[in-house]
């Protein structure tokens, strides 16, 4: 989130990942991605170290602090798409694989917005054009989705700014919430953009907020503040800044330490009916939206 703390970065650990390339009308992702690991102790937000040339390449990056990994969606605005889809799950590979950490915090370094939903821009011209890319995009998405309800550790989501349509449900697929009380909403606009929610999109929601709730949040488009959804319980704790709910967010993650197999067993249990629906999903004819 906006500026971070500068300290010397010979003792960084930077880790490599080649991202398939993606080609999109008028726009081409060919450069190799980067993400990096940071020496446990360098904390959390705010505290990231790299060189303008290397934060202005990574779309995520993610540090170790003590027993829990913090990852920093770092795209702008954080849109959906193939390479941002694509550096998520390769980041959430590293971490799981190469890693003993037991909880994950994810935090944006955006100063406005923590995710604000699929990339529109790109999505409905190359609908329009009938791109092939955009069956891809959907499957991607939809794995990215199924990761992170089922990731085995303990997930927590620092929303740190707007998290709109696609981004609240990536919020909502997250085990617990930290919300910023000073910016920022949960907001699912779907119904004004005329896109219907999948069934596991649903389902997320659901199991996220109590039932009066989701017929606000899927009918009207309320923007929910954190405050609101403190006190129905979507949100654990609202912090009255950016900063502080990371800070809240890695300091409760850490006292948790517990172990990812029964974590991961459990999941699995509990997200039962919500797998089986992401099993099943067929994606609708979405060429209406551009007619």
């Amino acid at each position: 989130m906006g500026g971070r703390n500068s300290r010397q970065g010979s003792d960084l650990l930077f880790h490599t990942v080649n991202i398939v390339p993606w080609i999109f009308p008028k726009t081409t992702f060919d450069r190799e991605e980067r993400f990096v690991v940071c020496p446990s102790g360098t904390g959390g937000f705010g505290r990231r170290t790299m060189s303008p040339e290397v934060i202005h390449m990574d779309r995520v990056k993610w540090t170790v602090d003590e027993n829990i990994a913090i990852l920093t969606m770092n795209s702008g605005e954080n849109r959906l798409n193939i390479p941002f889809c694509n550096a998520m799950l390769q980041a959430l590979g590293e971490i799981e694989q190469k890693t003993e950490v037991n909880a994950l915090v994810v935090d944006a370094a955006d100063p406005k917005i923590w995710c604000n939903g699929m990339d529109l821009d790109w999505l409905l011209p190359a609908i329009k054009e009938k791109d092939p890319a955009v069956h891809e995009f959907f499957k991607i998405q939809d794995q990215l989705y199924r990761r992170v309800t089922f990731y085995p550790m303990i997930t927590v989501a620092a929303v740190t700014g707007h998290a709109f349509a696609g981004g609240a449900i990536l919020a909502c697929a997250f085990d617990f919430r930290f919300m910023r009380t000073d910016r920022g909403f949960i907001c699912f606009p779907e119904v004004d953009l005329k896109i219907p929610f999948l069934p596991y999109m649903d389902a997320l929601i659901r199991r996220t907020f109590p039932m009066h709730l989701v017929f606000q949040a899927e009918l009207t488009a309320h923007r929910f503040t954190a405050l609101e959804l403190e006190e129905c319980g979507a949100v654990r704790k609202a912090c009255p800044t950016a900063e502080s709910a990371v800070r809240e967010a890695v300091a409760w993650a850490k006292t948790l330490n517990k172990g990812r197999d029964i974590v991961g067993t459990m999941k699995k249990i509990t997200n039962s009916d919500i797998g089986r629906l992401m099993d099943a999903t067929v994606h609708p004819d979405l060429g209406k939206l551009v007619d």
